[in-house]
């Protein structure tokens, strides 16, 4: 009767799996249904750096934050904090401490970051796990010069660089398995202040510039998509730095920022601090470009709610967020996976299907949120939150840099990416004749 029992809960249990594809009650952690998503319980780090100045007191030197864990470690605020002084590793080298650590990203396989500095030009490139800085370089131009975002090829052969100031941008050759730790080679640059290109851009060429916000390059290698502080996108030719295609200032307008590839597109946003003034995304046929270089890839432009937008992510493959800086949102858009098929309504292609309101939460009543990465997983998204006496990008009539809490924040992910709750704040003061100059911009996630 006992073996009659047995066999009969073995076949129901059979039976419950195929038919209704969940886990069996009493085996825990099985489930017949493969997630595509990385496991919650998968380790890794997020860094981020305050542009500041650092701990011993080198003006605009910067500390790095890097905090590692599991999802879970960072939505409880159990994450482990190590801090390392930006300046005093450089100089520990032999190098020249750079000011105002600006921006940071990965080399693929993250045996490296590299950054960028927004006042002085010095592009620094980090062992990941030695957390030094092993080597640096300073790109032609100075004295008007900076290093304001830093991106680098897929195939870890260059880093494109956008000086803001000096009007160009530049090319540098990188080997990380280089004899003696001399990762930085030969430096190409592309001067974009020429009447030429400021025709074409479509600003005045007496007093206007060609300042270069961003130079993101495609996966392939082949093109860089390059944002301006006065309005328009640049596409240019990776290979020959020349510029193959532009959008003027009236298509792609005023204060250009972040540029993102997902899939066959690319994304460019531009936002200011005036809330009386529209912030807009645009999308450009990417495909398009690979497949016929010689024309101009189509493009769509898209209102953005919000104030001042900033950073930019994708989400499940689906929703495009982006970052408010001034209104404390994010603004979430449902992206089409062919968003250039006629047969799509010219409304649906892009459109705003959520806005996650991050003030007055546990991230404090200003946030300021400015760069995203995720976690592999999705699950949990982070975000540099700017501090009360910003050193960058700040407009004074409007204060749309202005932060209270500074540091890094957390958010929990829903709804495949739709949603999000924000979840903990890890908050880094950096007082200075009581004074809190600390400032968090750069951003990325060691996945």
């Amino acid at each position: 009767m006992k073996k009659i029992f047995i066999l009969y809960l073995f076949v129901i249990g059979i039976a419950w799996a195929i038919f209704t594809q969940i886990p069996l009650p009493l085996q825990e952690g099985f489930s017949t249904v493969v997630s595509a998503r990385q496991p919650k319980n998968l380790s890794y780090e997020v860094w981020a750096i305050d542009q500041a100045n650092s701990l011993d007191g080198t003006s605009l030197g910067g500390n790095l934050f890097v905090l590692s864990g599991e999802d879970q470690d960072f939505i409880r605020g159990k994450a482990k904090i190590e801090q390392i002084n930006l300046a005093a590793s450089a100089v520990k080298k032999g190098l020249q401490a750079g000011q105002k650590p600006h921006w940071i990203t990965f080399n693929q396989g993250a045996t490296h970051a590299i950054v960028g500095h927004a006042t002085t030009a010095q592009v620094y490139a980090i062992d990941a796990s030695k957390r030094e800085v092993v080597d640096s370089i300073l790109p032609p131009g100075l004295p008007n010069s900076n290093s304001h975002a830093v991106y680098l090829s897929k195939d870890n052969k260059f880093v494109f660089v956008a000086d803001t100031p000096g009007q160009r941008i530049h090319k540098i050759a990188t080997n990380y398995e280089a004899p003696g730790g001399k990762i930085f080679g030969d430096v190409q640059t592309l001067d974009f202040n020429t009447p030429e290109t400021k025709t074409a851009l479509g600003v005045p060429t007496t007093g206007a510039t060609a300042r270069p916000v961003v130079a993101q390059i495609d996966d392939t290698g082949k093109w860089v998509y390059v944002t301006f502080a006065d309005g328009g996108v640049a596409i240019v030719n990776a290979e020959t730095l020349t510029i193959a295609h532009i959008y003027n200032s009236t298509e792609a307008t005023f204060n250009g920022l972040i540029a993102y590839q997902f899939g066959d597109t690319f994304i460019t946003n531009a936002g200011n601090a005036d809330p009386e003034k529209a912030d807009f995304v645009y999308v450009y046929n990417h495909k398009s470009l690979l497949e016929n270089p010689s024309q101009r890839p189509a493009f769509i432009k898209v209102p953005q709610s919000g104030n001042d937008v900033h950073g930019v992510d994708i989400l499940g493959g689906k929703y495009l967020w982006q970052l408010n800086r001034a209104s404390n949102t994010i603004t979430v858009h449902d992206v089409k996976s062919n968003l250039f098929d006629p047969n799509i309504e010219g409304s649906n292609k892009v459109r705003a299907v959520n806005l996650i309101e991050l003030a007055d939460t546990v991230l404090g009543p200003d946030p300021t949120p400015d760069l995203i990465d995720t976690s592999p997983s999705e699950e949990v998204a982070f975000i540099t939150q700017r501090g009360p006496n910003p050193i960058s990008g700040n407009d004074p009539a409007f204060f749309n840099s202005v932060g209270i809490y500074p540091g890094i924040g957390v958010l929990q992910v829903e709804n495949d990416g739709k949603d999000a709750k924000p979840a903990y704040l890890y908050r880094f003061d950096n007082v200075v004749d009581g004074v809190n100059i600390a400032d968090f911009h750069a951003l990325a996630v060691r996945k």
